[in-house]
């Protein structure tokens, strides 16, 4: 084969060394960045994620209630509504129990908690074989959590209670047709709505939120979800929006 120094003119051979250099540049760059996990290419700024498939199921939530939660509200928020205007937080809960159907049933009932009305209840309930239950309108306030039903969505996943200090949580993050189905929906209410990942948190960590307020001077006592398990949680949340 003849010299290319010889046969070429030297800006020539110059000329296609550098296109040779750069196209192994590129190719080079493009196979270290198929490899990385998908935590280290961001999604563009204001990605969405689908609404998963949900099952709707409404509790009765008629005029009646709708007066008791507006003044549950008033008494503990100091607005008097039932209408959940801007959502801030997600709020993950598990129900103490082994099916879907009591649960319906309990917050359905609206019988009063805490001697106080209206029942309690969640926007959503995700049964274990990964099945949504959607059982309000969004836009509707739940008694779910004291001191954030005024900014916050429930969320509970059907569990029993086991006895040990995160013995439910951890059942539900190893069931994963169910722990998909709930990060999926977290992922979908947390984009739609710009909620911070910090913000989604679990029963047991809402006296601590930065969002907290109960003027009546109400605590929390639950212990489900505890924040180990709330961080695992949102690992599993941040892959969902990562995907798309």
């Amino acid at each position: 084969m003849p010299s290319l120094s010889r046969t070429w003119p030297r800006r020539a051979v110059a000329a296609l060394m550098l296109a040779i250099a750069g196209a192994l540049c590129a190719a080079a760059l493009s196979s270290a960045w198929s490899v990385l996990p998908a935590s280290a290419s961001a999604r563009p700024e204001g990605a969405t994620v689908a609404q998963p498939e949900t099952k709707w199921d409404p509790i009765p939530y008629d005029a009646r209630r709708k007066r008791q939660m507006a003044n549950y509200s008033h008494r503990h928020y100091g607005d008097r509504t039932w209408r959940l205007e801007d959502p801030q937080a997600v709020v993950l809960h598990y129900t103490a129990t082994s099916t879907y159907p009591p649960v319906f049933n309990a917050f359905a009932a609206n019988a009063p908690s805490l001697g106080e009305a209206p029942g309690t209840c969640a926007q959503f309930v995700v049964d274990k074989d990964g099945t949504i239950y959607q059982l309000t309108r969004l836009y509707v306030r739940c008694r779910h959590t004291v001191g954030l039903n005024h900014v916050a969505i429930g969320v509970e996943m059907v569990q029993e209670e086991l006895g040990t200090r995160n013995g439910s949580d951890q059942a539900i993050l190893g069931r994963l047709p169910q722990v998909r189905a709930a990060a999926h929906l977290v992922a979908w209410l947390k984009t739609r709505y710009g909620i911070p990942m910090t913000d989604v948190i679990g029963h047991a960590m809402a006296n601590g939120s930065h969002l907290f307020k109960d003027l009546e001077g109400w605590r929390n006592d639950h212990v489900d979800w505890r924040p180990a398990d709330v961080r695992d949680f949102r690992d599993r949340v941040a892959t969902v929006i990562h995907r798309g």
